[in-house]
């Protein structure tokens, strides 16, 4: 092959990978665990990527310690070449499920298999079933180069089979986004199966990575960075889409206000307001399906929706109940009171999303103000109407 393409290609892929390395291990305002993930995976691609180059680019040249540096540029490969694609399946996997006990799980066994993969890629040393160095420094295909594949890229199957598995925990923009990671990486794979010589592996992988990189990026410009749910500019983007929408479907909307944020924000410190609104979040957020929509409307004021022909006054009472079981505990300096208003938007329905959310918040502010005069901390009355 072509020294000069692959230095190319091999040069692109570590400089793209670099970059986003770079500027990923900067942010903190994002998903934590999913930033571990992702940098631990850029690293071991890096690694494979350099041990992959040395060993194409010392193929064939004369001289005993590029034989020793061909054997050990190549274990490394093997090895590191595994540990990327497989921690691409841990990511996938809680880029699904957002759940870090599952992923821990998976990583487990991933480490058991990896481990037990290294102790091959030792022994292949002296036995040679993976490859082999000839006497002329040529790179040579083992009895088990075929199995060697196989273990390297039944990641990829396993990215299938679980992304089948869990489609519906999937929005559509991370569909998208899984399917065309799934694409380029298959491409890759079918070039490093059918010609040894390939230079396109890496570029493939690269792109991927770059994909998933730049929709973090817009993920994360939509995450409220104190709560960790949508923020306004999601909300903005989730009404745009429903009044362009042409057919007729039905969300039931509701909007969220904390009672007595200011008191808590007044006798406790801002720090501790914070700490509130993070409770208020999570409890909504766990109260709705991950499907469904919640963002921070701004200050203490929240919103969700899910479809109408889910039963919102549940939603509401399990919000509600979450927060009454909390407030018991008093595990916290505070208590959590909201209030609230909703009712079912209709698309193509003649009313304006804009009108649509004056009026609920409207209902939830006469909410406020009746309870406010009656005394009541909080209620599960059901619907506020006109």
């Amino acid at each position: 092959m072509n020294q000069a393409v692959y230095i190319t290609t091999s040069l692109g892929s570590c400089l793209t990978i670099i970059l986003i390395f770079l500027n990923y291990i900067r942010k903190f305002n994002t998903d934590n665990f999913q930033r571990k993930l992702l940098l631990a995976m850029l690293c071991a691609a890096f690694m494979a990527i350099i041990a992959n180059f040395m060993d194409r680019y010392f193929d064939g040249m004369p001289g005993t310690n590029i034989h020793y540096i061909m054997y050990a540029a190549n274990s490394l490969f093997l090895f590191t070449q595994n540990c990327t694609y497989y921690l691409g399946v841990v990511f996938i996997d809680y880029f699904a499920y957002k759940s870090v006990e599952r992923s821990r799980k998976i990583i487990i066994a991933m480490t058991i298999f990896l481990a037990l993969y290294l102790v091959s890629v030792i022994a292949n040393l002296p036995l040679g079933f993976y490859f082999y160095i000839s006497g002329e420094n040529r790179n040579i295909h083992g009895s088990l180069f075929i199995l060697r594949l196989l273990l390297s890229y039944f990641s990829v199957l396993l990215i299938i089979i679980d992304v089948f598995l869990s489609s519906k925990y999937f929005r559509h923009s991370q569909a998208y986004l899984v399917a065309l990671f799934i694409l380029i990486i298959g491409i890759g794979a079918t070039f490093d199966i059918t010609m040894h010589e390939s230079s396109l592996v890496w570029p493939c992988f690269a792109a991927s990575v770059l994909y998933i990189y730049f929709f973090i990026l817009q993920s994360d410009s939509k995450i409220d960075s104190l709560t960790q749910i949508g923020n306004r500019s999601s909300f903005n983007e989730f009404i745009d889409k429903l009044s362009r929408q042409n057919t007729k479907a039905s969300y039931s909307i509701a909007m969220i206000d904390m009672d007595r944020f200011k008191e808590i924000n007044d006798s406790l410190g801002h720090l501790v307001g914070d700490n509130a609104l993070r409770d208020v979040a999570m409890i909504i957020k766990d109260s709705i399906r991950s499907s469904d929509f919640a963002a921070r409307y701004g200050g203490d004021e929240f919103v969700l929706a899910v479809g109408a022909e889910y039963d919102i006054e549940k939603v509401i009472a399990r919000i509600l109940d979450t927060m009454d079981q909390q407030n018991k505990k008093r595990g916290h300096p505070y208590q959590l009171y909201i209030s609230y208003g909703y009712d079912v938007y209709t698309t193509k329905s003649g009313e304006s999303i804009y009108e649509f959310l004056a009026k609920i918040d409207a209902m939830m502010y006469r909410q406020k103000e009746e309870r406010k005069k009656k005394g009541i901390p909080s209620s599960i009355t059901g619907k506020i109407t006109n």
